[in-house]
């Protein structure tokens, strides 16, 4: 069952047969046809629609009263439904992305807090402002970039399967992949800069007597 047509509700009859069970008095008819090569498509559309022409006897510049419609248009009307598939797609990541972020921020405020004596002690013996918030900055990156390589890989792994039994070729999509790396560095910087910063401004006397 596929495109809303199922092979278990379809029954197959002579015409003439199907002229009589019908009572509609001018049917519609459709007629599919497999060309061997799609190079000779075209030439097999315009014989089609000169023996239809006659057929109908359609009159020299009168227009078609019957409609050819190739596979590739068929193809074409599926990946523009597609866009919307793809728009909707985007924005459910959007929204699980800014969920994402809020959780890493969040996990990173709660490391801070818990790991303030060692602040306090970094800093005790030398450890900057300017260290302390790349430290957290460089950590909260490398969970995205955990996170963004498991991602990455369940993505290759499912879309490649699906590609091989549909008939198609094993794909890397290099530039999806750099793109996701990049949108993982961005949304670690952006999840880990609050916190890196409330770390590096803590005071190390007081950062040494939390318990």
């Amino acid at each position: 069952s596929s495109m809303g047509f199922s092979g278990d509700r379809a029954v197959y009859v002579p015409l003439p047969k199907a002229k009589q069970i019908n009572s509609n008095a001018n049917p519609s008819y459709t007629i599919t046809v497999m060309v061997p090569n799609n190079d000779i498509m075209d030439n097999v559309i315009g014989e089609s629609t000169a023996l239809f022409r006659n057929i109908r006897k359609v009159k020299i510049g009168e227009t078609n009263n019957f409609e050819i419609t190739k596979s590739d248009a068929i193809a074409q009307t599926l990946f523009e439904n597609l866009k919307f598939v793809a728009i909707g797609g985007v924005a459910i990541g959007i929204i699980t992305l800014l969920g994402a972020s809020i959780g890493l921020m969040n996990i990173m405020l709660v490391s801070v807090t818990e790991r303030t004596r060692e602040i306090g002690i970094r800093k005790a013996i030398g450890a900057n402002p300017t260290v302390i918030r790349r430290q957290f900055l460089i950590e909260a990156v490398v969970i995205c970039l955990m996170g963004g390589v498991l991602g990455i890989f369940l993505g290759m792994v499912l879309g490649n399967i699906i590609s091989l039994a549909m008939g198609g070729a094993f794909i890397i999509p290099w530039l999806f992949i750099i793109l996701g790396f990049i949108l993982c560095v961005v949304v670690g910087i952006g999840s880990g800069y609050y916190p890196a910063k409330k770390a590096s401004k803590l005071d190390p006397v007081e950062a040494l007597r939390y318990e």
